[in-house]
């Protein structure tokens, strides 16, 4: 959205400027805290080692930072939430692994962007993907070359944000070349030979029809299979690599204590809200009573039906302007309504426009005067309602809005109520094709109205408001509940045991990561789970009370996993359906020969296990199963039977299977293998993207932002 479509939020500048203050304020006390208070020392603090790289706090700070604004200009928002800034200092972190480990793939091999390429990309005849999207005229739908050298000629001139985002995008196209450089290096380097592609045709096409029987391992109840320690050990031990952990994890066990209202908290709010509601009734300057009374500001907006709950929706919009409604509960708050006024109006808007700006507005970098900016307008004004043709040209060479006038002044689509009062007033009260001129915080527009939605009855409703939450003595008493919870009970097997005895919900968060910011339920946890990282927290610790948003956590260390091989003991319960697969296996294996050696007939299993035998064709190349599922070493053992032969039973994942090999088919017989060769060559081409995070994966990396976030 262009300047004008900010202003939505503008009265929350004030929250913003007391938000920074606090920023700069802990900011502050971190650089004390960790650098002594000297300047530029946390260039010094070290967050992290990439392939050999040490990453300082400054420096990734910084990327956040830059990544964050992005962010905000990409979203068109001025703010963003504490899960979005997560999410982006995680991304960060990934983005900075990829471009060190990449960078020195590309430094080993010589692969470089020269300035002269990366300018052809940007301005030559042939210009990159991004470039064409940013630069594409959404009226006509073709590439503006000329806007391109227009803004690179003005480009220290331009809004500093949109500088930055072309800055960003620039760098991406060149990080975009450099990929496919690498890339292409190593599809130029793929050859297949004739004899790989036979075999490989061969496997594609070899077909075994056999008679299989195969019995499931549901055929034996789990009550019947007793497992011991050897039973986990052997399976362990035989599984080793499976069981390789690349990053500490741990399991957490908590509880959470959540404050509620009190049936006498209750009552205090209807009390309150009643006494409200007769306040109500006498109020003559709506706006500062409810701003003054509520516990959410006066909302002007226009609502149109099925914006409210169900239950009050129809309620509005049949009262007449002026009632006052009592009390309503709406999912959390207590609500008194007061039906301020009734129009039939668009939902959404379109127009145009110029912005002349001046000194003092909300538009950075004016130096013009407001008299100036006054006659300035006026001027304009006249000659675009004398010759309206001219209204775009003008727009976009004369406007103080960079944004719209890319597109020469065009807003697009807007909702109504999604402008500056003044502004959207004046596009709802005009008649699509006028010309109107208005002043808003941002200066002075001329606005074209270009676009009406068909209108339907909305309402404007001013709602005093009461949150439904506990008071100050609930939220102690739960805070002192939780802390006695945590004092009697400091160590895991005594909260396990008082979460059973007294019927408290127990939660857990398996394989936590060091970065995590969520617990299941808890939304905000980073501080609970970086006390269960910390080098003195030891498995079975239990933690004091963490305030969490509101809701008190208790949490307990269940079993801590660091980089490596996981242990056994805490791999056991994981594993012990596949361990009561291999035991399963070892009885009915041992069962079926003892029958067999009695009668070798695979008719046996039909009457012993209530089963059939399949006839089935099975490919070498897929493994499948009819009826089974994917059974690799099934498969493998069948291709290396005789014609006739019958099998000793085979342990597979889904069943024990005996197998009669019928007839091995052979493949057709070809000299051509150009087709296998080609299908080769596009499976390596798509599995040249998995090298960057193979490479990452084999890089050291060492991540410490775990003790700072």
């Amino acid at each position: 959205m262009a300047i004008i479509g900010k202003i939505r939020k503008h009265y929350w500048m004030l929250i913003v400027v007391i938000g920074v203050a606090m920023l700069l304020f802990v900011l502050t006390m971190f650089d004390k805290k960790f650098n002594g208070g000297g300047g530029g020392k946390q260039n010094k603090f070290v967050v992290g080692v990439i392939a050999g790289e040490k990453i300082s706090l400054n420096e990734f700070n910084m990327k956040v930072e830059e990544n964050i604004e992005l962010q905000k200009a990409n979203s068109g928002k001025d703010n963003i939430t504490s899960d979005e800034s997560f999410q982006i200092r995680q991304g960060t972190w990934q983005q900075m692994v990829n471009e060190i480990v990449m960078n020195k793939q590309y430094e080993k091999l010589g692969v470089t962007v020269t300035t002269e390429e990366l300018d052809d990309m940007i301005r030559g005849k042939h210009p990159h993907q991004y470039i064409v999207q940013s630069f594409t005229d959404p009226k006509t739908g073709k590439f503006d070359a000329k806007a391109v050298n227009n803004f690179l000629q003005n480009l220290d001139n331009v809004d500093p944000k949109m500088k930055q985002r072309y800055l960003a995008m620039e760098k991406a196209i060149k990080a975009d070349r450099l990929s496919t450089k690498y890339n292409n290096l190593l599809i130029k380097g793929y050859y297949m030979p004739t004899a790989f592609a036979k075999r490989s045709y061969e496997e594609a096409n070899k077909m075994a029809k056999v008679r299989l029987a195969g019995v499931r391992y549901q055929a034996i109840s789990d009550s019947l299979v007793t497992l011991t320690d050897a039973d986990y050990e052997k399976y362990y031990n035989e599984n080793k690599y499976k069981f390789n952990q690349d990053k500490p994890v741990r399991d957490i066990e908590f509880v959470v204590f959540e404050p509620k209202p009190s049936n006498e908290d209750m009552a205090k709010i209807k009390q309150d809200i009643s006494k409200l509601y007769g306040e109500f009734q006498t109020v003559t300057d709506v706006p500062t009573f409810v701003n003054s009374s509520s516990d959410n500001r006066y909302d002007s907006t226009w609502r149109k039906r099925g914006y409210y709950a169900p239950g009050i929706d129809s309620l509005i919009f049949s009262s007449a302007v002026g009632t006052i409604l009592p009390p309503y509960d709406d999912n959390g708050l207590l609500r008194i309504f007061k039906i301020m006024d009734k129009q039939a109006r668009p939902d959404s808007l379109r127009a145009s426009h110029i912005l002349i700006s001046y000194a003092g507005a909300q538009v950075p970098d004016i130096k013009r005067s407001k008299d100036a900016a006054i006659k300035q307008s006026d001027s304009i004004l006249a000659v675009v309602k004398k010759t309206p043709a001219l209204f775009e040209s003008i727009a976009g060479t004369m406007s103080d809005d960079e944004t719209a006038k890319k597109k020469n002044g065009d807003l697009d689509w807007f909702t109504d109520g999604g402008m500056v009062p003044a502004f959207n007033t004046a596009v709802i009260n005009g008649k699509v094709g006028d010309i109107v001129k208005v002043e808003t915080p941002f200066g002075y527009h001329i606005i074209k109205i270009t676009g009406k939605k068909e209108p339907s009855l909305k309402v404007r409703v001013a709602s005093v408001d009461r949150k439904i939450e506990p008071s100050t003595n609930t939220i102690e008493g739960v805070y002192n509940e939780a802390s006695s919870f945590a004092a009697d009970n400091n160590t895991i097997e005594k909260l396990e045991k008082t979460v059973k005895d007294k019927g408290l919900e127990l939660r857990k968060g398996e394989r936590t990561d060091a970065m995590a910011d969520k617990l299941p339920g808890v939304d905000h946890a980073r501080e609970v789970v970086r006390w269960a990282f910390q080098k003195e927290t030891e498995k079975g610790a239990v933690s004091n009370v963490f305030d969490t948003d509101g809701k008190y956590v208790v949490a307990a260390v269940k079993t801590v996993v660091e980089k490596g091989t996981i242990p056994l003991e805490i791999m056991k319960e994981p594993i012990k359906p596949l361990v009561m697969r291999e035991k399963k296996a070892e009885m009915l294996i041992k069962k079926i020969n003892n029958q067999f050696a009695k009668l070798k007939d695979i008719n046996t299993l039909i009457s012993e296990y209530k089963i059939k035998v399949d006839t089935s064709e099975i490919s070498f190349a897929s493994a499948n199963i009819p009826n089974y599922g994917h059974e690799a070493k099934v498969t493998g053992m069948i291709f290396g039977m005789k014609k006739g032969q019958m099998s000793a039973p085979m342990q597979g994942e889904q069943a024990v299977y005996v197998v009669i090999l019928d007839e091995m088919k052979e493949t057709p017989v070809t000299k051509d293998f150009e087709n296998q060769k080609r299908q080769m060559a596009m499976n390596f081409q798509s599995r040249t993207n998995q090298l960057s995070m193979i490479l990452q994966e084999a890089a050291t990396v060492k991540d410490d932002r775990a003790l700072i976030y």
